[in-house]
């Protein structure tokens, strides 16, 4: 019987193949760029100034000085929610020294260990 024989040849001519279609297709997306940044600076203008030099800054921060004046009046302010019920808002500052005077919450059991199949 005569001894089969394959061809094992032709696979690296392939990956070289496909490594130079990638080399060419890299290299033309990246003259894409070059050009069209090249583009870009001789034909057009100067590139924008960025959001401070598009928006009237004076305005934004008359605005910004408002809001955080108004937020931190809240934020300092007590105010029932409903009053009815007995729910009020407090500044966070005395809700801590509240939860501090009456004690956090502990956890009277101990907590099992979870393993990979759950807990024991």
């Amino acid at each position: 019987m005569s001894e089969r024989r394959y061809e094992h040849e032709d696979l690296a001519d392939h990956r070289r193949a496909l490594a130079g279609a990638g080399g060419v297709v890299g290299g033309l997306i990246a003259l894409g760029f070059v050009v069209s940044a090249v583009a870009g600076r001789l034909v057009g203008g100067a590139p924008p100034e960025g959001v401070e030099g598009m928006l009237p800054t004076d305005e934004l921060n008359a605005l910004r000085a408002t809001v955080e004046a108004e937020w931190a009046a809240r934020a300092a302010a007590w105010e029932w929610v409903d009053e009815a019920h007995g729910v009020a808002r407090i500044p966070v500052w005395r809700a801590a020294e509240l939860a501090l005077a009456r004690g956090l919450p502990t956890r009277r059991d101990t907590p099992r260990p979870v393993t990979a199949r759950g807990l024991r």
